[in-house]
């Protein structure tokens, strides 16, 4: 009776009328709030309408009522305060939220469930769209200028060595952007923040308890911010906070999407487009054969947002360079192949580090969420999961790792200072490479998942960044040399691909290989080291040139090698930017009168070492 009584009386509150079928999903018209949503064929389907924090309907809504058109059912409700209501659907006698849900409720807390019995009372909730955006846009930094880092919401501030008062929340990045922006990054892409299942059940092979999916790979609520990475009541105005924060300072907001086989491609349409014009997003990483790339890239709403793709058919979308790249597996492999001074990798990893494609961006990246840490890459020769609870069978067992010279964890001097060269060895091949460099969370602090390359079910002091690395303090330090290097010199990041020719007419080719001699590369099976130049011409309107030199000299062997030096023109002299091989403080970013090279035809370059030269006007 008192179900009853309660539904009569909500009919007396408010009126359903025939909806609008488009666009999906729910918002608000001059009368109420329209919802709209998509039943599956030959299913029944039934609207289940709650007074907010209930779990018994307070009213039941068939599809009698409102209006049908194919598969889209449509209501509108008039004089409805939708914050007092929440609701869910129940399709064939199964409740669960809407697929198109703005926002979702009873997921606050993120974590993993010892009885799976008590799983909280999930339902749908109404997204308010007031929010004062202040002059809001997204950034459209071009492609060329942009140093990406990859993050996991939760995991990047969730331990305590953050110092973050809203840990493994969006407002723990806000906390973190100055040190973001100190660091030089000016893009970050966040792991799935939408709302997913953290709480699956699914057990490993050998045991009956369920796994909990960190990650947030599968299926989910793709139009809902998630509610346990925010430090309120209210996520969506949370990530709407993050995103104008990241915005002020200069920052682009890059979301990944995993969607299933077989989502409809309508719905990932729908889904990017109310991320872009509802939350600012600038861009997104499309995991998904549900879509081609080209129907994205072409949406006239998308004009100005960026994708990425580990997939190439998003080569397919030619022209689009400032819109669309691919993230290089082939970089990846090269560059952890010669980093452990693997033979015949020479020619492979100096295409890789200098190729830019014209039609297409590309994403270069060493380490991932999915695989070793930098530190680990170092470190471990072998994957570690057993805290998985796979009996250590999950996770690559391909890993183009290195320990140099002992597995894991170690007070050795002498191994930790390899592993420091090695680590700044990669981060060099990273940011002097064409294409966008995208750092993972951590790499710069030393961060270690204790060698385990799949951390997906993981939420603890594994899979969380730890800030308080100090014998790696200095890792940090390089990496912001790095992007300010790079930044002054933009032939480091070219828009257009270099083509080994003088095409600005100042003398010297853009880019030119060298070796024990100068203008000669040696690619045999056995080289492991290369002396890379690059030069940019730049003509004044005086008619005069002006030149940017660069060289790097890149040795992967084990062994010291002498690099010819090519000559200069004649008011220029080589000057040492920095070496992997010497103390952080005698690196610097620009070019300093005292580290110019007594010998400018000769530089030695000790075993396992990556050393950067620039040329430097003189009085001479």
């Amino acid at each position: 009776m008192k179900r009853d009584s309660a539904g009569k009386q909500e009919k007396q509150q408010f009126q359903i009328k025939e909806g609008i079928p488009i666009p999906i999903g729910v918002y608000r018209t001059k009368r109420g709030v329209n919802l709209s949503v998509c039943i599956p064929s030959g299913k029944t389907c039934r609207l289940l309408i709650y007074r907010k924090g209930n779990s018994v309907p307070c009213r039941t809504v068939s599809t009698k009522e409102g209006r049908r058109i194919g598969n889209v059912w449509a209501l509108e409700f008039l004089d409805f305060d939708e914050k007092a209501y929440e609701y869910n659907l129940e399709i064939d006698g199964v409740v669960a939220p809407a697929p198109y849900a703005r926002r979702v409720i009873g997921r606050e807390q993120f974590g993993f469930l010892k009885d799976p019995e008590k799983k909280p009372f999930v339902r749908c909730g109404f997204a308010s769209p007031d929010y004062d955006w202040e002059g809001d846009r997204p950034l459209q930094i071009p492609s060329d200028q942009v140093c990406g880092y990859s993050l996991h919401v939760r995991g990047f501030t969730r331990h305590a060595s953050s110092k973050v008062r809203h840990k493994g929340t969006f407002l723990g990045i806000v906390e973190k952007l100055p040190y973001l922006c100190d660091l030089g990054i000016n893009q970050i892409e966040l792991m799935p923040a939408y709302e997913f299942d953290e709480c699956r059940i699914e057990a490993p092979y050998n045991q009956a308890s369920p796994r909990l999916n960190y990650w947030g790979y599968g299926p989910a609520c793709f139009f809902s911010p998630k509610a346990s990475y925010s430090a309120g009541e209210d996520p969506c105005r949370e990530f709407k906070d993050m995103v104008k924060a990241c915005h002020k300072a200069g920052v682009e907001v890059i979301m990944e999407f995993y969607f299933p086989e077989k989502t409809n491609g309508h719905l990932i349409l729908d889904c990017i487009r109310y991320w872009a014009m509802v939350y600012h997003v600038d861009g997104f990483h499309i995991n998904s054969g549900g879509i081609p790339v080209e129907e994205l890239v072409t949406d006239p709403i998308l004009s100005g947002t960026k994708f990425y793709s580990a997939d190439s058919a998003g080569l397919a979308c030619g022209g689009q360079r400032e819109k669309v790249a691919v993230y290089q597996e082939d970089f990846q492999q090269a560059a952890r192949r010669i980093l452990k001074s693997d033979e015949d990798q020479l020619g492979r990893f100096t295409r890789c580090l200098t190729n830019q494609p014209e039609k297409t961006g590309i994403i270069n990246y060493i380490t991932g969420h999915n695989g070793f840490t930098l530190l680990d890459l170092v470190s471990y020769d072998q994957k570690h999961n057993e805290a998985n609870g796979e009996d250590n069978r999950d996770g690559s067992n391909y890993n183009l790792s290195w320990n140099c010279g002992e597995e894991g964890k170690t007070r050795k001097k002498k191994v930790m200072a390899l592993r420091r060269r090695q680590m700044k060895n990669a981060l060099s091949m990273l940011f002097l490479s064409q294409g966008i460099p995208m750092l993972l969370a951590g790499d710069e602090m030393g961060n270690s998942q204790e060698g385990n390359n799949n951390a997906y079910c993981l939420d603890n002091e594994i899979s969380w960044v730890q800030w308080n690395r100090p014998p790696y303090k200095e890792i940090g330090e390089f990496v912001k040399k790095l992007i300010a290097i790079r930044r002054e010199h933009p032939i480091l990041h070219r828009q257009e691909g270099l083509r080994m020719m003088d095409v600005t007419g100042c003398g010297y080719p853009d880019l030119s290989y060298h070796s024990e001699k100068a203008w000669y590369s040696e690619m045999d099976y056995y080289s492991r080291h290369i002396g890379v130049m690059y030069c940019d011409g730049k003509k004044s309107e005086e008619g005069k040139i002006s030149r940017d030199f660069l060289y790097a000299a890149f040795n992967f062997h084990w062994l010291e090698h002498s690099f010819a030096l090519p000559n200069l023109p004649q008011n220029m002299k080589w000057c040492l930017l920095f070496s992997t091989g010497a103390p952080e403080e005698e690196n610097c970013v620009q070019a300093d009168p005292a580290k110019i090279l007594k010998d400018q035809r000769q530089l030695t370059v000790e075993g396992r070492t990556v050393a950067l030269l620039t040329g430097v006007l003189t009085d001479e």
